[in-house]
């Protein structure tokens, strides 16, 4: 493989980071929220730490047979009945959950920005927008994640300046009001939410990544600094709005930037930086398409052809037309047989090397 086709391990762990927030906006903030209320803080920092162990897991699997992308680590491991079993189960799941996905940020989209658009068309043009990505290859994809992430720290910086002015950390309190179990339970969800998305990034193998020893360290620094930037958005939406207003918005990461003027002359910049969020489930999306499009060649033993990314586009589209009454707790049921496949790999995977 020559050096034009690898791709950098910055771009891949910008890509991990929107990756990290898949679900952010389109329901893990509410539901920890629900489950946690004051303590969520708590919950986000142990989910955190949670969080670590199934990133370690990541890395576990990525660097054995660094040649091979996940399906091939499995088809190397496992009888071939049980592996075809298992890269059916991976797609069907993957394709389910991207359906939530798409369907949950068009609602958004349609809430936010286009509230006279029904969200089919919405939804038509993202997943248009992400097969055409994903035609052109993860290495483009992890090029327009290093575009978008750029714009992510403006909007950021921007946002949270603005912010700050309107924080009363009184709203906060009390704190350690929930039991335990309350603040364990939300952590285990939002280390599942937030970590889960990111095993998608097995399917491009290790050998692919130039100096892939600077990749684990590239990796670690977008997970902690994407969790400090979590923690402190459940800080400050909490303490601007309390906890009571919190708990009843539909998006109340929205409505604070309600608050936010640039210049203090230019005002409802908050459909602007909402764009923040949208990058999230675009990417999520567009690499869980070209995944599906790796796991029907390796199922389905066909010639790889770009073209095949049309297949997993229009089937999330479908599905996502009937997925308006499915709910993030569900989604994390769907979650768990991934992380329980990649457990058996590890498993299996050490016995082979």
């Amino acid at each position: 493989m020559n050096n034009d086709s690898k791709i950098s391990p910055l771009g891949i762990s910008f890509l991990s980071t929107f990756l990290y927030r898949s679900f952010y906006i389109i329901g893990l903030f509410n539901l920890i929220i629900s489950i946690s209320k004051n303590d969520s803080i708590f919950s986000v920092i142990l989910g955190s730490i949670f969080g670590l162990i199934l990133v370690k897991c990541y890395f576990y699997i990525n660097d054995k047979m660094p040649s091979k992308n996940i399906f091939e680590k499995i088809n190397a491991s496992f009888p071939k009945a049980i592996a075809k079993v298992f890269i059916f189960i991976l797609i069907l799941l993957f394709i389910l959950i991207s359906s939530y996905i798409l369907y949950n940020l068009s609602l958004f989209i349609n809430y936010n920005l286009l509230n006279d658009i029904n969200i089919l068309p919405i939804g038509i043009l993202l997943v248009l927008s992400c097969v055409y990505l994903s035609s052109k290859g993860i290495n483009t994809i992890t090029r327009t994640s290093g575009i978008f992430i750029f714009i992510l720290i403006f909007l950021v910086i921007i946002s949270l300046i603005a912010l700050l002015n309107y924080s009363n950390p009184v709203n906060l309190y009390p704190l350690l009001t929930n039991k335990f179990f309350n603040i364990y339970e939300g952590s285990i969800y939002y280390s599942i939410l937030s970590v889960t998305p990111l095993f998608l990034l097995l399917i491009i193998p290790k050998d692919k990544i130039e100096c892939n020893n600077k990749y684990s360290k590239y990796m670690i620094t977008a997970y902690i600094v994407n969790s400090v930037y979590v923690l402190i958005s459940f800080i400050l939406v909490i303490s601007i709005l309390g906890i009571k207003l919190t708990s009843i918005l539909n998006y109340p990461d929205i409505i604070v930037l309600q608050k936010v003027s640039l210049l203090n002359f230019i005002e409802r910049i908050e459909d602007i930086i909402s764009f923040k969020f949208m990058f999230d489930g675009f990417l999520t999306i567009a690499v869980t398409i070209f995944y599906i499009k790796e796991g029907i060649i390796s199922l389905f033993k066909i010639k790889p052809h770009n073209n095949i990314v049309i297949i997993p586009g229009l089937i999330i589209l479908i599905i996502s037309i009937y997925l308006s009454s499915l709910s993030l707790k569900m989604i994390i049921w769907l979650l768990l047989p991934i992380l329980v496949i990649h457990f058996f790999l590890m498993l299996f995977i050490r016995k082979k090397t």
